[in-house]
């Protein structure tokens, strides 16, 4: 049970024996005369007088304060986060009892867990879902050199933490298999179309080619001019999340699901697409458009799409998979109107994927149209978490990564035990896997023996 903010002080279970056993002894030594039995009560009450100095001393000026390194992290990294003491507290500079920091996290950032406690207290978290999470409140607890009283001193700061969707590289192949290049890496963005700015001047440079030079415009302008054609704008493309709510999903699919569409708009971007990503009911979560930074070396360009990329990070960290089946009746927009030519969609495989969601209905115009459904990998063991606290620091990700390793393992068997397989679905390539495999892995997937 979570505390609430607050100070509490109280003896511990040993101070209550000692308090006893202080009064029995003294009323025994009334009653027999016997002086060690007075001699011995004497000691713990003194003991009880010492234990209640040391902690009131040491409640004085006890405050905390923590602050977030890393706001945001992909699933499965750790983010960084800071506690110290504000001021030079007593407890500090004079031995007067031993403390500890008791941070009452959730599930997705590790569980509750200990810190020994000091002055500073870097430590950090293991992002293990997608979304945003508060860190809850933490605890500064303090018992005196005996044990026999407990302070436990509750703040609150409403800090949060996004786990962010997981990037990585798509290979050469998989791009091509999804369409994304096709002659080359800015190959979709060689046709015309909406949006054709077309040969521009610019003042002739050394190294650029005579033919180029533009003669008319450079006798307006009195200097020669060179003649760049501006690319035509990259043709559009849409991703397509299955959000609806079909009765319990694993958050691990979700969370495979949403980073796989991340992945695809990071790669569309940089072959030169405009992308939008949709949810089930027709709503935008983000777009994307072709990257400035590419192809060429634009310090500029590359800080504007590390922007941008970061937004889209954000809105798809925020995806919610609890859209009502009755929601994608609404769906009547053409969400890649214009010079669509690719659409991907990603849903949970429930044993009938994209069931009733008339995926034709987003694609538009597109003439390439790939659907991936995921499952879960393996059915893993109920996550409650352990009473006692764990004990965390700069060395717990040492812990994570071990577990890491351990699920990269499971992970690899379940690989070969269900590999992706790919059939059709309408007009849509649908291919079908788990959330051991790869998009790399999806995308190239062999055809199955019966089709769908």
């Amino acid at each position: 049970m979570t505390p609430r903010p607050g100070t509490v002080l109280r003896p511990t279970a040993r101070g209550v024996v000692v308090a006893v056993l202080a009064v029995l002894c003294w009323v025994l030594s009334d009653l027999t005369r016997l002086l060690p039995a007075r001699y011995l009560a004497a000691a713990l009450l003194l003991a009880l007088l010492v234990g209640g100095i040391g902690i009131v001393l040491g409640s004085i000026g006890l405050r905390a304060r923590r602050q977030v390194i890393d706001d945001a992290a992909p699933v499965g990294a750790v983010a960084r986060v800071q506690l110290e003491l504000v001021g030079n507290p007593p407890l500090t500079v004079l031995p007067l009892a031993r403390g500890a920091v008791r941070e009452h996290l959730p599930g997705a950032l590790g569980g509750q867990g200990d810190l020994p406690l000091g002055r500073r207290m870097p430590h950090v978290l293991p992002v293990r879902h997608r979304g945003t999470h508060e860190l809850g409140p933490y605890s500064l607890l303090v018992r005196d050199l005996f044990g026999l009283f407990h302070l436990r001193r509750t703040s609150e700061d409403a800090l949060r933490i996004t786990g962010l969707p997981v990037l990585t590289e798509m290979a050469p192949a998989a791009e091509r298999a999804a369409g994304i290049t096709r002659d080359g890496p800015l190959g979709a963005m060689a046709v015309s179309g909406v949006g054709e700015i077309g040969p521009i001047a610019r003042p002739y440079a050394a190294g650029d080619d005579i033919r180029r030079i533009q003669w008319r415009a450079s006798a307006r302008t009195g200097q020669l001019m060179t003649r760049e054609d501006e690319p035509a704008a990259g043709l559009s493309a849409v991703i397509v999340l299955d959000t609806t709510r079909r009765g319990e999903t694993d958050p691990a699919v979700e969370d495979r699901l949403v980073s796989h569409a991340a992945t695809v708009l990071d790669s569309l971007g940089i072959n030169g697409w405009d992308v939008r990503i949709v949810d089930a009911s027709g709503d935008e979560i983000t777009r994307s458009g072709r990257r400035r930074g590419i192809p060429g070396p634009s310090l500029l360009g590359s800080e504007a799409d590390a922007v941008e990329q970061r937004a889209s990070l954000m809105a798809l960290a925020g995806v919610v998979f609890d859209d009502d089946e009755a929601a994608r009746v609404r769906v009547g927009i053409d969400h890649a109107a214009g010079q669509t030519a690719l659409a991907i969609a990603f849903g949970v495989d429930h044993g009938d994927p994209f069931e009733g969601l008339q995926l034709d209905r987003f694609a538009g115009r597109a003439t390439h149209r790939t659907a991936i459904a995921l499952r879960p990998a393996y059915e893993e063991a109920d996550g409650e978490h352990p009473r006692r606290a764990r004990r965390i620091g700069p060395a717990d990700g040492d812990d994570f990564g071990r577990a890491h390793e351990e699920h990269a393992a499971q992970l690899a068997a379940a690989r070969e035990d269900a590999p992706p397989v790919r059939s059709r679905l309408g007009g849509w390539t649908l291919v079908r896997g788990t959330t051991a495999d790869s998009l790399d892995d999806l995308l190239t997937a062999a055809d199955a023996e019966e089709t769908a």
